[in-house]
Protein backbone atom coordinates (compact mmCIF):
# COMPACT_ATOMS: atom_id res chain seq x y z
CA UNK A 1 0.00 0.00 0.00
CA UNK A 2 1.35 3.43 -0.95
CA UNK A 3 2.16 5.78 1.90
CA UNK A 4 -0.07 8.87 1.96
CA UNK A 5 1.53 12.23 2.61
CA UNK A 6 -0.23 15.17 4.14
CA UNK A 7 -0.35 18.55 2.45
CA UNK A 8 2.27 19.99 4.77
CA UNK A 9 4.56 17.02 4.14
CA UNK A 10 4.19 17.54 0.41
CA UNK A 11 5.31 21.16 0.79
CA UNK A 12 8.16 20.13 3.07
CA UNK A 13 9.43 17.72 0.41
CA UNK A 14 9.42 20.61 -2.07
CA UNK A 15 11.11 22.91 0.48
CA UNK A 16 13.83 20.32 1.03
CA UNK A 17 14.94 20.87 -2.57
CA UNK A 18 14.20 24.61 -2.60
CA UNK A 19 14.98 25.83 0.92
CA UNK A 20 17.32 28.62 -0.15
CA UNK A 21 14.92 30.39 -2.45
CA UNK A 22 12.03 32.74 -1.96
CA UNK A 23 8.80 31.80 -3.69
CA UNK A 24 5.24 32.92 -4.31
CA UNK A 25 2.14 30.79 -4.31
CA UNK A 26 2.16 31.05 -8.12
CA UNK A 27 5.72 29.75 -8.41
CA UNK A 28 4.92 26.89 -6.04
CA UNK A 29 1.85 26.01 -8.08
CA UNK A 30 3.89 26.08 -11.29
CA UNK A 31 6.70 23.94 -9.88
CA UNK A 32 4.28 21.33 -8.52
CA UNK A 33 1.92 21.61 -11.50
CA UNK A 34 -1.09 22.19 -9.25
CA UNK A 35 -3.76 24.90 -9.11
CA UNK A 36 -2.91 28.04 -7.16
CA UNK A 37 -5.65 27.29 -4.62
CA UNK A 38 -4.00 23.92 -3.88
CA UNK A 39 -0.59 25.59 -3.49
CA UNK A 40 -2.19 28.01 -1.04
CA UNK A 41 -3.69 25.06 0.84
CA UNK A 42 -0.21 23.47 1.07
CA UNK A 43 1.20 26.68 2.56
CA UNK A 44 -1.66 26.98 5.04
CA UNK A 45 -1.27 23.34 6.04
CA UNK A 46 2.45 23.87 6.62
CA UNK A 47 1.79 26.94 8.76
CA UNK A 48 -0.73 24.97 10.83
CA UNK A 49 1.79 22.14 11.29
CA UNK A 50 4.63 24.46 12.32
CA UNK A 51 2.32 26.24 14.79
CA UNK A 52 0.99 23.05 16.36
CA UNK A 53 1.72 22.15 19.98
CA UNK A 54 4.46 19.66 19.09
CA UNK A 55 5.61 20.65 15.61
CA UNK A 56 7.66 18.22 13.57
CA UNK A 57 8.30 20.47 10.58
CA UNK A 58 11.92 20.81 9.46
CA UNK A 59 11.58 24.47 8.51
CA UNK A 60 10.05 27.70 9.75
CA UNK A 61 8.04 29.18 6.90
CA UNK A 62 7.70 32.95 6.90
CA UNK A 63 5.91 35.51 4.78
CA UNK A 64 6.77 38.97 3.52
CA UNK A 65 3.99 41.03 2.05
CA UNK A 66 0.29 40.35 2.04
CA UNK A 67 -2.19 38.14 0.25
CA UNK A 68 -1.44 37.58 -3.43
CA UNK A 69 1.82 39.51 -3.27
CA UNK A 70 3.21 37.40 -0.43
CA UNK A 71 6.73 36.08 -0.83
CA UNK A 72 7.51 32.98 1.20
CA UNK A 73 10.83 31.65 2.46
CA UNK A 74 12.24 29.59 5.29
CA UNK A 75 14.55 30.73 8.03
CA UNK A 76 15.37 30.62 11.69
CA UNK A 77 17.74 33.54 12.21
CA UNK A 78 17.15 36.77 14.13
CA UNK A 79 16.70 38.52 10.79
CA UNK A 80 13.87 36.10 10.01
CA UNK A 81 12.22 36.90 13.35
CA UNK A 82 12.40 40.60 12.43
CA UNK A 83 10.68 39.87 9.12
CA UNK A 84 7.89 38.06 10.95
CA UNK A 85 7.54 41.02 13.32
CA UNK A 86 7.32 43.43 10.41
CA UNK A 87 4.68 41.28 8.76
CA UNK A 88 2.72 41.24 12.02
CA UNK A 89 2.78 45.04 12.09
CA UNK A 90 1.55 45.24 8.47
CA UNK A 91 -1.24 42.76 9.19
CA UNK A 92 -2.42 44.63 12.28
CA UNK A 93 -2.27 48.02 10.52
CA UNK A 94 -4.39 46.76 7.62
CA UNK A 95 -6.93 45.14 9.95
CA UNK A 96 -7.18 48.25 12.11
CA UNK A 97 -7.75 50.41 9.04
CA UNK A 98 -10.41 48.04 7.71
CA UNK A 99 -12.11 47.82 11.10
CA UNK A 100 -12.83 51.46 11.80
CA UNK A 101 -11.67 53.82 9.07
CA UNK A 102 -14.68 53.33 6.72
CA UNK A 103 -17.15 53.98 9.55
CA UNK A 104 -15.35 57.12 10.70
CA UNK A 105 -15.14 58.36 7.12
CA UNK A 106 -18.85 57.79 6.66
CA UNK A 107 -19.59 59.75 9.85
CA UNK A 108 -17.43 62.57 8.48
CA UNK A 109 -19.40 62.53 5.22
CA UNK A 110 -22.74 62.61 7.02
CA UNK A 111 -21.76 65.17 9.62
CA UNK A 112 -19.12 67.67 8.55
CA UNK A 113 -18.80 68.91 12.16
CA UNK A 114 -17.69 65.40 13.15
CA UNK A 115 -15.20 65.18 10.27
CA UNK A 116 -12.39 66.87 12.20
CA UNK A 117 -12.83 64.48 15.12
CA UNK A 118 -13.07 61.43 12.83
CA UNK A 119 -9.93 62.44 10.94
CA UNK A 120 -8.10 63.04 14.23
CA UNK A 121 -9.19 59.63 15.53
CA UNK A 122 -7.89 57.88 12.40
CA UNK A 123 -4.59 59.77 12.66
CA UNK A 124 -4.28 59.04 16.38
CA UNK A 125 -4.65 55.31 15.88
CA UNK A 126 -2.56 55.05 12.74
CA UNK A 127 0.18 57.44 13.84
CA UNK A 128 0.01 56.89 17.59
CA UNK A 129 -1.07 53.46 18.73
CA UNK A 130 0.37 51.64 15.75
CA UNK A 131 3.72 53.39 16.21
CA UNK A 132 3.79 51.99 19.75
CA UNK A 133 3.12 48.55 18.31
CA UNK A 134 5.86 49.01 15.72
CA UNK A 135 8.30 50.06 18.43
CA UNK A 136 7.40 47.03 20.52
CA UNK A 137 7.80 44.71 17.54
CA UNK A 138 11.14 46.27 16.57
CA UNK A 139 12.53 46.78 20.07
CA UNK A 140 16.26 46.42 19.95
CA UNK A 141 18.07 43.60 21.63
CA UNK A 142 21.33 41.84 21.01
CA UNK A 143 21.39 39.38 18.14
CA UNK A 144 22.40 36.04 19.57
CA UNK A 145 23.04 34.49 16.17
CA UNK A 146 24.84 37.52 14.75
CA UNK A 147 22.25 38.22 12.04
Amino acid sequence: MAELTTRWERLEAWLFDNDTREFTVYELAGDLKIPTCEASALINAYLAAQRSVNPTTLYVLKRQGRTRNAVWSVGQRTADARIIGGTLFEDVAVKVRRAFEPDLQRIAERNPRAAKYADAKIAAVMDGALKVLAAAVDSSFSDEDGD
